[in-house]
């Protein structure tokens, strides 16, 4: 995105005076969650309805019917589709608070009108899903809907007594269940104040300076560029609702840079999805993803925090690992000397520009604040700072509106989602499948623990596919957490395994939409984009099933021990560097490594994974031999390094 222009819903400028209205009402939106955070309170139905109600109308103005594809020759129809949509949802919202007395007591009884009030509301935050989410989503609810109606007609195990459509209103529209839920609460109290905290934040300047150092500091080792834009990419993604946008926003910046060093235009690619889907995964913010599982599983958030620390950690050395593997395979040196950034004092002062915000939200939470009051705290931060060392935004405060309207845009883009989650979460909690694949995972889990586990896996990936990081963990936390949990994972295990794999989903094939973004940046293929995403994450997909069954990775109270911890680190590192000098086919000592000396390392790396002292130990002790004492099998030299390319 451009500093100097609020982007909209689609990552463009806006161009008419209906989006520029848009991109005004999420400035608006921002001011406004600001100034509840600080100062008042809304009671539970109006701050969930009126903060849908905004996204609404935000998302309609900023991404008219009449802008679009199919619709841009007949604008007049467009306008005639959006007028009705907002007819609709305020005709549903009318009767919304007609019957609001009714939610309360429970006495709520279906008539024609207030059904139809009821579709007229999900049919038009469905069509705006959509817009800006894409079809995925979507076809997720559709499918929940037609299982809700179709339960008397399934198969035995899927069957159900179904609803009728009175009943489903009152799950998915009228009760605190469906659209205007829990999740929908815990969004609007707690996390939208941290996408504004993101959006200010990167608007005054915390990402050029955070790549200037990551690349002073990294550019002497080799694939310098990339470890680089990793770094750049954890921080960032920490703050991103979506692992596209992400790869969107730095994309832009680090990706040209991986492939002026050298590396092929895939590589750089699956580079930039691999670590913005890692930055999904980073404390303390973790795409606000963590809030909503402290509430879930009952912790409080400080724990969360930590035990998210070593797993991401490990994740970011295991890419770290491929990466360098791969310049000493491809023969890349580090960036000459005369193009890496000299750090001056002035450069560590902009750098508190990102240092200073995260502290100071780091610090509210372990002070006990709220999480909302936290965000603020963080919001705070990052304004002074940024009025202090960028003289641009002094210059020119219309970049703080910028940052508020592209806070408030993200905020409506994700409260649209997590509405749409909530019409499946109503049909989870009222047809009760979650807790049958709960009970039949679970059955398998008495026996054969890790093909539960794999089984919850393939379940969070297909859930995951296509959405933004928090939907796809409210997905996953609803329907898979629960059976991971009766397979014999402890709960904060279980719903940190979900959320894993839900935001891996956005590397796998066939979706793996963020590697759909990353590729016309790169000028790659998607496909073997996301190939190469999934191999240098190795190590990221097996951390999941290292910490449910050594919980002790997590630092968790009461499951903790200090012997089963320093295990777990030491098959950690064995496995991480077997795996990335095995896969990437390279050894600093060895050069390139024959089929049989890759094969044997990938084997002695997932040996280190599997928690039997009597497996791993060997596979431990043969990785620190393997430098040493190594079968000199006939294998090819290592290339001449090459020069940087010269990219127009």
């Amino acid at each position: 995105m451009n500093d100097g222009a609020a982007a909209s819903v689609d990552g463009q400028a806006p161009s008419g005076r209906t989006e520029r209205l848009g991109h005004a009402l999420g400035g608006l939106f921002s001011l406004i969650v600001i100034f509840l955070v600080a100062l008042f309170t809304l009671d539970e139905a109006t701050a969930r309805f009126g903060a849908v109600a905004l996204a609404v109308v935000i998302v309609t103005l900023a991404r008219p019917a009449a802008r679009g594809a199919r619709l841009g020759r007949a604008p007049a129809l467009g306008w005639a589709i959006d007028a009705m949509l907002l007819a609709g949802f305020a005709f549903a919202g009318w009767w919304f608070y007609a019957v609001k007395a009714q939610l309360w007591t429970g006495f709520y009884v279906a008539t024609p009108s207030n059904v139809a009030a009821g579709l007229a509301g999900l049919l038009a935050i469905l069509v705006l899903t959509n817009r800006v989410w894409g079809r995925s989503l979507v076809f997720l609810a559709l499918g929940a809907i037609g299982f809700a109606f179709a339960g008397p007609y399934l198969p035995s195990a899927l069957m159900h007594f179904g609803v009728s459509l009175g009943d489903f209103m009152q799950v998915a529209w009228y009760s605190f269940d469906g659209v205007f839920g829990r999740t929908t609460g815990l969004v609007v109290e707690n996390l939208l104040i941290f996408l504004i905290f993101g959006a200010i934040l990167e608007r005054s300047g915390a990402g050029a300076i955070l790549i200037r150092i990551a690349t002073g500091l990294l550019g002497q080792v080799r694939g310098g560029a990339a470890h680089a834009a990793i770094a750049a990419s954890a921080v960032f993604g920490m703050m991103n609702g979506s692992v596209a946008a992400n790869v969107a926003g730095t994309g832009v910046f680090t990706i040209p840079m991986i492939k002026r060093q050298g590396f092929t235009k895939d590589f750089a690619g699956a580079v930039e999805a691999a670590s913005s889907s890692g930055g999904q995964l980073t404390p303390p913010i973790m795409a606000a993803s963590v809030f909503v599982m402290a509430d879930l599983v009952g912790l409080p958030l400080i724990m969360v925090i930590a035990a998210a620390a070593l797993p991401a950690l490990f994740k970011y050395v295991g890419l770290f690992a491929q990466v360098y593997v791969e310049a000493i395979r491809q023969g890349i040196d580090p960036i000459p000397r005369d193009e890496i950034p000299v750090l001056t004092p002035r450069d560590w002062l902009v750098s508190t520009l990102v240092l200073v915000p995260i502290l100071a939200l780091v610090a509210a939470f372990v002070s006990g604040a709220s999480p909302a009051m936290a965000g603020l705290t963080g919001v705070a931060a990052a304004l002074v700072m940024g009025l202090l060392l960028n003289e641009d935004l002094r210059r020119d405060p219309r970049r703080i509106w910028e940052a508020l309207c592209a806070g408030g845009l993200s905020s409506a883009r994700i409260l649209l989602s997590v509405a749409v989650i909530g019409i499946m979460l109503a049909v989870v909690n009222e047809t009760g499948i979650a807790v049958r694949f709960a009970i039949a995972i679970s059955v398998l889990g008495e026996n054969h623990q890790f093909f539960a586990l794999v089984m919850a896996m393939l379940g969070a990936l297909v859930l995951g596919m296509g959405l933004p990081t928090l939907p796809a963990y409210l997905i996953t936390s609803v329907m898979i957490a629960p059976a991971v949990i009766e397979a014999g994972a402890l709960p904060l295990a279980a719903h940190m395994f979900v959320l894993y794999f839900a935001v891996f989903s956005s590397i796998m094939p066939p979706i793996a939409y963020g590697c759909y973004v990353a590729a016309p940046i790169a000028g790659g293929d998607p496909l073997r984009i996301s190939l190469i995403a999934l191999r240098i994450s190795v190590v990221g997909l097996l951390v999941p099933y290292v910490f449910v069954y050594a919980p002790s990775l997590l630092l968790v109270a009461g499951e903790f021990d200090w012997a089963e911890l320093f295990a777990t680190v030491l098959r950690l590192l064995a496995a991480i560097w077997m795996l990335a000098s095995g896969l990437g086919g390279a050894d600093p000592l060895l050069g390139r490594l024959s089929p049989v000396q890759r094969l044997s390392r990938v084997a002695i790396g997932g040996a280190a994974i599997v928690p039997v002292v009597a497996i791993w130990a060997p596979a431990v002790l043969l990785s620190l031999l393997a430098g040493v004492v190594h079968p000199r099998l006939h294998h090819p030299t290592l290339p001449a390094p090459r020069p940087p390319r010269q990219m127009s």
